[in-house]
């Protein structure tokens, strides 16, 4: 793999976490497209990583929803659920329930320099857009707040819901000329945590998530409106 070309510079251990790192980078940004359909050792000399760590890498990112593995036939990338996507948020807000106290109360002094770092660089996209960097930015977020959490079962889950997320707005990037209100949104929420104070971080997490919940109810109803999406209504019986 090219290092020079990587989307998000982030830093890996292992080469299972390096294979992940570089194969969710690449669905989230669309760089492997959705729907498209490749073999495991394809998509290993894609990144230059062994067929061990992209075999595992592939099992997290079937179990986070971005891919399907299918014996005998290969790995499809998973399409977008748009129809899922508010339920996403949802869970999204009830699992933050559960882990921002717990960051608050738990979290190391490194994991809160490391919040201060993050919250250096949220300002620094406020002045000018970058989404791959904004997508860099909310993945180590969403790390650090799983790691200071002191569940990794709880973090595990959130950060499936966060890739998902993060997929969601990048392809709708367009929707959002500026990232100055979401970066706000994410410092309030750092700072609640940094100050150790549970009340305001579990407030600013809820109005992020109201500002989400929002903006993505409007594209899906924008998508809906020129049948680039469908929704689909089953009826079942009790």
């Amino acid at each position: 793999m090219n290092t020079s070309g990587k989307l998000f510079d982030r830093e890996a251990v292992s080469q299972t976490e390096k294979a992940y790192v570089a194969l969710e980078e690449m669905i989230v940004t669309g760089e492997l497209p959705a729907g498209s359909q490749w073999s495991e050792s394809v998509l290993g000399e894609r990144i230059g990583i062994g067929r061990t760590p992209t075999r595992d890498a592939l099992q997290k990112l079937a179990f986070q929803r971005l891919v399907h593995i299918a014996p005998r036939q290969g790995i499809f990338i998973s399409e977008i659920d748009y129809q899922g996507q508010l339920h996403i948020i949802q869970c999204r807000r009830e699992i933050e329930r559960l882990i921002i106290p717990q960051a608050t109360l738990c979290a190391t002094e490194q994991e809160r320099a490391e919040m201060s770092k993050l919250i250096a660089e949220f300002e620094n996209l406020k002045a000018r857009k970058d989404m791959r960097k904004y997508m860099r930015v909310h993945f180590d977020l969403t790390r650090v707040l799983g790691q200071a959490s002191r569940n990794s079962y709880a973090a595990e889950f959130y950060a499936m819901l966060q890739t998902l997320a993060r997929r969601f707005l990048y392809f709708h990037q367009d929707r959002y000329p500026s990232l100055a209100k979401i970066c706000d949104m994410h410092i309030d929420q750092l700072d609640a945590i940094i100050s150790g104070s549970s009340e305001a971080a579990l407030v600013a997490g809820a109005a992020r998530n109201d500002y989400a919940e929002e903006r993505a109810r409007n594209i899906l109803m924008d998508l809906i409106a020129t049948s680039a999406v469908t929704v689909s209504i089953n009826n079942r019986k009790n």
